[in-house]
């Protein structure tokens, strides 16, 4: 194999993962901006980052386990910390604290609260067990 071919190969493995990456950044932020509409909280800075990235079997195969995290308000004076995992672009796990909550919000089913987990406000981003 020439050596240009094996850059054009490593570029395209590169651009593929960037692209990737940048699918999930959005998909976390549509999930953290409709979470926080749906409590009635407001997403600070309108963005989310990512504080983790693995790796992790599933039955379709290696899919990247991606942590986001995110800041919110009730009304724009004191942030709280909420975080999203995603297998892909698969939604696994949304957290966020109802300290601040309404007491007449309500839940969609369609998305997981972390609070019904054992461990309170930490997200588990436990090894896979052999």
């Amino acid at each position: 194999m020439s050596t240009t071919l094996i850059a054009l190969i490593i570029l395209f493995v590169v651009a593929l993962l960037w692209l990737d990456g940048a699918r999930a950044r959005e998909l976390a932020t549509a999930i953290s901006r409709a979470a926080c509409k749906r409590q009635g909280f407001q997403l600070l800075d309108d963005s989310v980052y990512l504080q983790r990235i693995g790796i992790r079997w599933t039955d379709q195969g290696l899919r990247l386990r991606r942590m986001f995290r995110f800041e919110y308000s009730m009304e724009g004076t004191l942030r709280q910390t909420g975080h999203i995992l995603l297998l892909g672009t698969v939604l696994e796990a949304i957290h966020i604290s109802a300290k601040q909550a309404p007491e007449s919000s309500q839940q969609e089913d369609n998305v997981p609260s972390m609070n019904d987990t054992p461990g309170g406000n930490v997200v588990p981003f436990n090894k896979r067990k052999r």
